[in-house]
This record gives structure tokens, sequence and C-alpha cells, in this order.
């Protein structure tokens, strides 16, 4: 049988081995004025708890030992570590009853956050995958980038708008940045525009390439105005192949009648222009009093598709000539490329059959199938 010992000199309860039980019918009360209740093993002082002023405090008394909460099986539920580290174990934090998920390293991503909290908040309820939020793993995009997609009223300045300006689409789930271009070809509706050319620098030949596409064309318009800058001079008309080349077989065919008005009583007819196996298409004739200061052009172009050998052009042009007596002057023609040849992205050119051409402006529409 253990002994009991009360020491009054020293203020000890001893007993010389065993455990020591208190059993009693209420509450056991560890009454200290000091403020201070000591647990110690062996004579070292272990652990402290105080009462601090509204506070407990709770002190090792060892230094380099931990403060370690387990669970009734031993399993480590939270450690407060000899350096003030507070550690949890993986999966074992939970928040007003959800458990956080994410590591150390992931919540680490955190650090430097200048957001306050109301920014924060407006992640609360977001249902976003971490797969998804990845996705933003090195945007560049600002604050105020972004804020643009929030579907706020606010406008910016008016800009104006370009081919290579960009658009953001949803393609099938995909976002994608587009270029304008594409937005105007899907809401051209059945004539598009192609291509357009302004110049007033002066330029051998006025070329348009690779810009047929017979599997969505059926038909191609051409608007053009040019001022050959000479007298006397014809202008001319030429394929070029998908590789830019010109095509210079001889089977170009064609024929172009001219009518012309000087005043309310003189007109007449220049009569019948035609070529017959040419290397060229020869559009207007050459006369030393025509100038054709500006030469205005349509084109009707009809592709090799219709179970012919040939593409086919019908043509109007509309000039003056002679400065000190004007002569308005009309072509209406048509000619032919008689070859089983395709055109699918080729083009043409518009030449003089001397001199330059001083000034051009071009466009070229396409009317889907």
């Amino acid at each position: 049988m253990a002994n009991i010992e009360l020491d009054g000199a020293n203020k000890k309860i001893k007993v010389d081995s065993g455990d020591l039980t208190l059993d009693v019918p209420g509450d056991i009360v560890l009454d200290a004025d000091g403020g201070d209740i000591v647990v110690a093993d062996g004579g070292t002082n272990i652990l402290k708890v105080t009462n601090s002023s509204s506070d407990v405090v709770l002190q090792p008394q060892v230094d380099a030992k931990d403060i370690i909460f387990k669970q009734y099986d031993g399993t480590t539920v939270a450690t407060v570590e000899d350096n003030g580290t507070f550690n949890v174990p993986a999966n074992k934090l939970a928040i007003g009853g959800t458990a956080v998920t994410s590591t150390a390293a992931e919540l680490n991503i955190m650090d430097g956050v200048t957001s306050t909290a109301a920014e924060l908040n407006i992640l609360d309820g977001v249902t976003s995958t971490a797969a998804e939020l990845n996705i933003l793993d090195g945007v560049t995009a600002t604050a105020s980038e972004l804020n643009l997609l929030d579907g706020g009223t606010s406008v910016g300045s008016s800009i104006t708008l370009a081919d290579g300006d960009g658009f953001v689409v949803n393609d099938g789930g995909t976002m994608k940045t587009i270029p304008a271009s594409d937005i105007s070809t899907y809401a051209g509706g059945t004539i598009v525009k192609l291509h357009q050319n302004r110049s007033t620098s002066s330029a051998s030949v006025v070329a348009v390439n690779n810009i047929f596409d017979d599997s969505t064309y059926s038909f191609y318009r051409v608007y053009a105005c040019i001022d050959p800058g000479s007298d006397g001079v014809e202008i001319r008309f030429r394929w070029h192949d998908s590789g830019t080349n010109e095509l210079t077989a001889s089977v170009y065919r064609g024929q172009a009648v001219k009518q012309y008005r000087e005043s309310s009583s003189t007109q007449g007819s220049g009569g019948n222009q035609g070529f017959w196996g040419a290397t060229y298409a020869t559009l207007t004739e050459a006369t030393s009093s025509d100038y054709y200061g500006n030469a205005f052009i349509v084109m009707d172009m009809f592709p090799r598709t219709y179970n012919e050998f040939a593409t086919r052009v019908n043509y109007n042009i509309s000039c003056q000539d002679d400065a000190g007596s004007p002569q308005e002057n009309n072509y209406y023609g048509a000619f032919l490329y008689d070859a089983n040849t395709s055109l699918d992205n080729g083009g043409f050119r518009l030449e003089t059959s001397s001199g330059t051409i001083q000034a051009h402006d071009i466009c070229v529409y396409g009317f889907k199938k």
C-alpha cells in the first residue's frame, strides 16, 4: 500500500509509489492566487498555465518543447512549435465546417496580394474548378482590363476599327481573339469586300493578287479609278495565277464598243474594237487625244465554274479625252480567257500600253454562293 505524506514545510503532498487519484463528488478546483498553475516532472517545471489579465496563457517551461494536441487514438491534430509556428496536418483544417483542401504552397500564392477583403469576397460563390482557375496562370491583364469583362455600362472613347483589330469570341467553348476582318466577312452577308487599295504614287501596274476563292464565291465585281497620266495609251488587263505570275498565253478574246458625246448635238460611236488570240485584253483604244485623266472602271468577273473552259469578264469604262474640247467616252465590252486553267487563288493586273499609272483606287467584292 502506498503512503501519502503531507509535507507542510515544503507545501507538498507526496506519494511514495503509484498514481494519485483525486475522486470527489463535486468538482476539483485548483485555486492559485498567484495566477500560475505549474505542471512539473521530476522536479522540473514543464508547463505553466497563467491568468494574465483577461487572457489565459499556456506556456512550456522547457526550451525547444512543442505543445501538441492529439485525439484519443493518439493522432496529432495540431502542434504549437517552439519557433511559434502553428502546424495543422494536411486535410485537418476546416472553416465553418468546410474542409480547407488547399496546400500550404497553394495558399502561399496569396502572399503579397493587395486585394481588399471586399475584392476577395467577389470569389464567394465561384464554382470554377482548380483547373479552370489555373487558366489565369500567366495572365498579364491589368485589373482595368479584366474589369472590361464585367457587365458594366461604361463606354470608352470611340476608335476607328481596322481589319487587324481583335475581337474576343467563344469558338465552340474555346475563347479566341480573331481579327475584325473575320467579323466583317461573317456579317457581310452575300457580298464581301475582298480587297481595296488606293495610292497616289506612280506605278507601272496595278496588281491584285491571291483573292479569288471559287469554292466560296460565284462572281466578283471590281470598281477602279485609274489615272494613266499619258495621252494615246491603251488600258490593258491580264490575269495572274496563284503564284502571282502573269498568264500570257494567246487565248484572250474580246470585243468592245466605244460611244462618245462632245456636245448636246454631237455624238457618235467609235466602232467595234476587238482582239482574238491576244496575250492580254485591250479594254480601250489608243487615240492621240485621249488622256484619261480619270478612267472609271466597273468589271464583272465570272469564274470557270459553269461547264465552260473560259473565265469571262463584262466591263464598262467611262473617261474623258482632250482637255481643250472635252469629250465623254464610254466603252462597253466583254472578253474571255479561253483556256482550261483555274484562276482560283489568283488575281489580275491593270496597266497601260506605255508609261505609268499616276494614281489609282481599286476595290474587289465577292458574291457568295
